[in-house]
């Protein structure tokens, strides 16, 4: 009976050392990418490659409720301003129904330039790089965006853009050639596996529509614009190495790509955007408690006390 006590004990204590080495290791060993800021159960905060100059941070909230799940991309391009600046505003809502994640400065290095490239040039031209590729100092911040992704059902990436988008030519500055104040599809449609349809046109165009009944000025009104991306006639083949692109063919996500126009004021781009994202949420049937509000008086004092990074 003594033996068998010894080897108990003797084995418990093999086991107490085990679950202590592994604790302490656990403690002790570096993160490589990821630090957890926040673990209430609704609003979770991650930042990514700290120390590294591509320093991000990926916000996660949960409603009470299930239900479909938006991904916000903004700060692609470091001198689209109104873009981070958007996306920042939903960081800290409280969700009913369900999930954002948010992600609202991806480019850090573009950003603290005041540039659209970054360390590697135009970001929004690397995703066709084969998923987990390692090939630039960019590519950890693309795989990043696309493990997102994966796991959203709708994708929105937030730009900025001189002019004004339209179907026709009317001017100089609005045409179809500018990108401003406008929804961004790369189709009207997409196949998916299952024979089911990705209806990107139908879907933008609900979004635009309760946008433009937010906005009384028309000249300021968002179009739908197809840049038919995977055609061989496109006139925007370089969209076949977009975010959106990426997220639509890759991953069969409904993507938009929306675009404030810059000629008006950089509160007014914001309010443009934060309607838009309002309209997004309410056509996929997510909702808040304390939406962000698209007031521009309340607008003009967030951005008043805002800091570029």
């Amino acid at each position: 009976m003594a033996n068998h006590r010894r080897i108990l004990i003797l084995t418990l204590s093999a086991l107490a050392v085990v679950y202590l080495f592994f604790a302490l290791r656990q403690i002790l060993e570096p993160r490589d990418i990821v630090t957890e800021l926040d673990l209430k159960p609704d609003r979770r905060v991650h930042k990514y490659f700290e120390g590294t100059g591509q320093d991000l941070n990926v916000y996660r909230l949960s409603g009470r409720e299930k239900g479909p799940t938006l991904l916000i991309i903004g700060g692609i391009h470091g001198d689209e301003a109104a873009g981070y600046l958007a996306a920042d505003r939903y960081t800290g809502i409280k969700l009913i129904r369900g999930n954002l994640i948010i992600v609202p400065r991806l480019n850090r290095t573009a950003i603290e330039k005041g540039k659209r490239h970054g360390i590697d040039g135009d970001m929004n031209r690397l995703f066709h790089l084969p998923d987990d590729s390692d090939s630039l100092r960019d590519s950890k911040v693309v795989n990043l965006a696309k493990s997102l992704i994966r796991e959203a059902d709708c994708v929105l990436n937030l730009h900025q853009a001189d002019g004004f988008y339209s179907p026709r030519w009317v001017s100089r500055k609005r045409n179809p050639f500018k990108w401003g104040q406008c929804n961004v599809i790369d189709a009207p449609s997409f196949d998916l596996p299952n024979g089911e349809k990705l209806e990107l046109e139908r879907f933008a165009r609900a979004v635009a529509e309760k946008t433009n009944g937010k906005i009384g000025d028309r000249r300021f009104h968002f179009q739908v614009n197809n840049t038919n991306t995977a055609e061989s006639g496109s006139r925007h083949k370089e969209q076949r190495m977009s975010l959106t692109y990426y997220a639509l063919s890759r991953q069969h996500k409904l993507a938009l790509g929306l675009e404030a126009t810059k000629n008006c004021s950089l509160p007014q781009a914001v309010s443009f955007l934060t309607i838009v994202i309002n309209s997004v949420m309410e056509e996929m049937g997510i909702t808040a408690a304390d939406i962000p509000s698209e007031s521009l008086s309340v607008i003009s004092s967030e951005v008043a006390g805002s800091r570029p990074v």
